[in-house]
């Protein structure tokens, strides 16, 4: 089953403290395009709790361990793989511990939500829309909100025991709740912070299509397959949001059970910092390769007028081919690459790199 995880990132200025006052958060508050953000991840926290509730609160989570960093870059969505599926997101967003995922967001005045993911599994690239919110504007102590989402993850053939096909769908009630205010300290430092507490109710779907009609899995079918035509899911998470200037996002963000034990947690490592606005915007309709997912060869064609040279790495970032343009096409065997993810560079004569982008072997 294809999983949605979008886990979205957190930030802040390092080290400064905060006289405790309540904050307001609002959307000049958050990230936007050019913000690259370092997270840290621990996945075993001990006996860490999310704390208490109410006004004026400090937390103390100086001492996190550091098990995973993640960096996360924020674009122009139109730069990124499957933005033809999400015409009215505003946001991009790219992991380096997930390069085969490219997520969309909008962000606007009174919410920042996701739109969706467009992702390579096995070879194949799928767009999954799917908005829920993020956060809402303006934010203060006792700021709620409830909302819903529904999406399609997944739909393959099966051509047997009279099926023709298998869907399986996903919806998301949310409920969020503002709860608290106080000051969060991190191993970056000491922040004036709103919490905000968010429930989510997962319902996976199992879908048949017989005789032209798409049906709830009924059970017999669901046994012989081996699977819940209907599986039910809550998570929790609380966030600690800063309007710090420096900060942009989230300080710190954690998964929890119902009693309050934490299972994982996020945290800003280090300051955001600014890069280019994706600098090949205005060049995305000029540079083509084909096919994508490649078997044998691939072919890549560009109108710029100054490329030079290509240079193709696999995911571990090694050089795998170096090849000279000699006119504004060329084409490439892959036939000994192994199945997976590539990254390309096109180089112009001055030795810049003017244009990158992914392709997938899949044989």
């Amino acid at each position: 089953m294809i999983k949605i995880v979008l886990s979205l990132m957190m930030l802040t200025s390092a080290g400064v403290y905060n006289s405790q006052a309540q904050i307001t958060l609002n959307s000049t508050d958050v990230l936007g395009m050019g913000d690259q953000i370092e997270l840290a991840k621990d996945t075993l926290p001990g006996a860490i709790t999310i704390g208490p509730s109410g006004a004026s609160q400090t937390w103390d989570f100086s001492r996190f361990s550091e098990d995973q960093i993640d960096t996360i870059t924020f674009q122009d969505p139109i730069s990124l793989p499957g933005s033809v599926d999400f015409p009215l997101s505003n946001l991009g967003m790219i992991q380096s511990v997930d390069d085969s995922a490219w997520y969309f967001l909008t962000k606007n005045t009174s919410m920042l939500a996701s739109d969706g993911v467009h992702e390579v599994e096995d070879g194949i690239e799928t767009s999954i829309s799917f908005t829920y919110t993020v956060i809402t504007f303006p934010s203060t102590m006792g700021t709620t909100y409830n909302s819903s989402g529904n999406g399609e993850l997944e739909t393959f053939y099966v051509g047997q025991l009279g099926i023709d096909s298998l869907k399986i769908t996903k919806t998301i009630t949310q409920i969020s709740e503002i709860d608290a205010w106080g000051d969060v300290i991190t191993p970056l430092g000491t922040f004036a912070s709103l919490r905000q507490l968010v429930q989510e109710n997962h319902i996976d779907t199992t879908w048949i299509y017989q005789s032209n009609t798409w049906s709830i899995m009924d059970a017999a079918t669901a046994l012989t397959f081996g699977i819940d035509p209907i599986e039910y899911d809550t998570t929790r998470t609380a966030t600690w949001w800063s309007n710090d200037p420096a900060a942009k996002y989230s300080i710190v963000k954690m998964n929890y059970e119902v009693n309050g034990t934490v299972s994982e947690i996020e945290w800003l490592k280090a300051t955001p910092t600014a890069v280019s606005v994706n600098q090949f915007v205005n060049i995305e309709d000029k540079v083509y390769l084909y096919p994508n997912p490649a078997k044998n060869n691939i072919t890549i064609s560009t109108q710029l007028t100054n490329n030079d040279n290509i240079k193709i790495f696999d995911v571990t970032g090694k050089l795998i081919i170096a090849e000279r343009f000699n006119s504004n096409k060329i084409t490439l065997s892959v036939s000994d690459f192994n199945n997976g993810l590539y990254f390309y560079n096109i180089i112009d004569v001055n030795g810049n790199v003017i244009y990158s982008n992914k392709f997938v072997v899949a044989k």
